[in-house]
């Protein structure tokens, strides 16, 4: 089963795990409304439980800048089927990384880290481990995988908090073993000079 947007947020706030500003809209004035409160450039994606990929479907705008375009990509979200509503979610920019975790037939619960971006797309820049765990093994996976000098601050990209970020790690390792997630997926979670955000939420029980 995947959850659907209510049932995600409620277990990323149960972990204490951090998103960026992001709301659940049924029509484009409410997505105006929202996206002036929390200040442009924001994201608009569908929300969905039967749909996995939302990219394959374009169903996720990034970088709208303005109102006007935002009522533009709203009508093209809104004529995709099977959806409950539209994101809108303020757009963060750092360092990219992704989280995963599924439940292996072997191992149980196993929690995947990687840096995000080319780097795992080409590269396959992930390390792995048994769930659940505690935050001086998720700082061992970071020093693990090649892009670690990313997560230091690399060409003025802002330094990750290693310490927020195991924190972040240990929790999804919790979430994982506790609810028993069959697959997990936080892509993109970036750090920015402000936090580290879950900007991307799939979760399948």
């Amino acid at each position: 089963m995947i959850l659907n947007y209510k049932k995600r947020e409620d277990l990323l706030k149960e972990y204490g795990l951090k998103r960026p500003d992001t709301f659940l809209v049924q029509d484009e004035f409410r997505a105006v409304e929202v996206a002036e409160e929390m200040g442009y450039p924001v994201v608009a994606k569908i929300s969905s439980d039967k749909h996995l990929h939302r990219t394959e479907l374009g169903g996720v705008f990034v970088g709208i800048s303005n109102s006007n375009e935002l009522k533009e990509k709203f009508k093209k979200l809104s004529r995709i089927k099977e959806v409950e509503g539209v994101i809108i979610q303020k757009q963060i920019c750092g360092v990219e990384m992704i989280i995963g975790a599924k439940n292996d037939s072997v191992f149980g619960p196993v929690v995947m880290f990687g840096t995000g971006g080319i780097m795992v797309e080409i590269f396959e820049d992930v390390t792995f481990r048994v769930a659940p765990f505690d935050s001086a093994e998720a700082e061992k996976m970071m020093e693990e995988v090649k892009g670690k000098r990313l997560l230091e601050g690399f060409r003025g990209k802002p330094e990750v908090d290693k310490r927020e970020l195991s924190k972040l790690l240990s929790a999804t390792s919790r979430l994982a073993h506790e609810k028993e997630i069959k697959e997990l997926d936080f892509n993109p979670v970036i750090a920015s000079e402000k936090g580290i955000y879950i900007c991307d939420v799939k979760i399948v029980l």
